[in-house]
This record gives structure tokens, C-alpha cells and sequence, in this order.
């Protein structure tokens, strides 16, 4: 495991990479894709900086993110069932990783090793008739519930029947989703 971000490394093969430390030679890679993955970096100006030391002077960068605004009705569901959960009138908001690398801060972010930066919103919506693949996204964020003081087991529980109660009342549950998708090319290095 590396020293930069132990916690955060992700393993291929037998070898654990950090995307901090590439083991690539500076200038030498054509394109480097980021794909939802820089808000998982421990220090995110480092691994930006590390994507433009190894791309060549008019190598490309690919980064994918997601928005502050992205499933704000999963936010809206957990902070209801949530505040059921625990009766208080307003519940906290589930955790949001990309936050670290919003859509929206996203170019400032890169700005600093990049240039020539372009963003792509890629709105949508997910319409479900079944709450299971909802709640099991918000099952996805138990290891953070205890962080905001919530019951991870019993609010799951609770938004699941919320969720049910959705799909009963309309036929279906929609989600509306924003990312997107940000390019760039090294700043240019004398």
C-alpha cells in the first residue's frame, strides 16, 4: 500500500496503485482517464497534478464526476426517513462522496494543472417501478451513516417503506441524475 493515501488505493492484480504516484514516466501517456475516482483521492490537488505529469504536452485528460445537484430525491428520501427515524423534524443528508469533486468545482480544481478544460453535462432521470435497486443504492452509504449520527439498518428500513409508498401512490419513482464529463490537456511546462 502506498504512503499517500493508504486508505484509498485501488488494487489490479497483485499490485496496489495510487493515483497520486503513477508508476508512469513524465510526458508519457496520451490520454489518462479519471473516471469517477478523484473524490476518492486523499489529496485531490496531488492527483491532478500526478495526471498532468505523466500525460504528454497534448495528451488528454477524461475526468467524470457527478453534480451537487445529482439524485437529489435519494437526498430527500434518506433526510425524511432519516428524521422519522431519529423524530426530529428534519434528518440529516445522506453522504456525498463527489462532493470532494463536484461537476461544479471540478474546473477549478483541474484548472490548476490543466487547460483548454471543457465540461459536458450529462443530465437524466432513472424511473423505477421497484424501490429495491433505490434503497439498495442508499444501502451503499451505511459505512458513513454513523458519521451523521443516523441508525443505518432502521433508516434504510424507513426509506425503503417511503420509497414503497412512492411507487404505490405514481406507479414509479424518478430520480432525476446530473454528471458529467470534463476534458483538459496539460498546462503547458517550460
Amino acid at each position: 500500500m502506498c504512503q499517500t493515501c493508504p486508505a484509498r488505493c485501488w488494487r489490479s492484480g497483485t499490485r496496489t496503485r495510487c493515483c497520486a504516484v503513477l508508476p508512469l514516466p513524465d510526458e508519457s501517456a496520451d490520454a489518462a482517464l479519471a473516471l469517477h475516482m478523484l473524490y476518492h483521492a486523499a489529496d485531490i490537488p496531488k492527483a491532478i497534478a500526478e495526471l498532468a505529469r505523466v500525460l504528454k504536452p497534448r495528451g488528454l485528460l477524461i475526468a467524470s464526476t457527478n453534480s451537487t445537484r445529482d439524485k437529489i430525491a435519494l437526498d430527500q428520501f434518506w433526510s425524511r426517513a432519516a428524521a422519522d427515524v431519529l423524530g426530529i423534524p428534519e434528518g440529516p443528508r445522506r453522504v456525498s462522496l463527489s462532493s470532494r469533486f463536484s461537476l461544479e468545482a471540478a474546473p477549478a480544481l483541474l484548472g490548476a494543472s490543466f487547460t483548454d478544460l471543457a465540461v459536458r453535462e450529462l443530465p437524466g432521470v432513472i424511473e423505477l417501478t421497484d424501490p429495491a435497486p433505490a434503497v439498495a443504492h442508499l444501502a451503499s452509504y451505511e459505512a458513513w451513516a454513523d458519521q451523521l449520527g443516523v441508525p443505518p439498518h432502521e433508516t434504510l428500513q424507513r426509506a425503503g417503506e417511503i420509497i414503497t409508498a412512492e411507487v404505490d401512490r405514481h406507479g414509479s419513482f424518478r430520480i432525476g441524475c446530473l454528471g458529467g464529463i470534463l476534458t483538459g490537456r496539460p498546462l503547458h511546462r517550460d
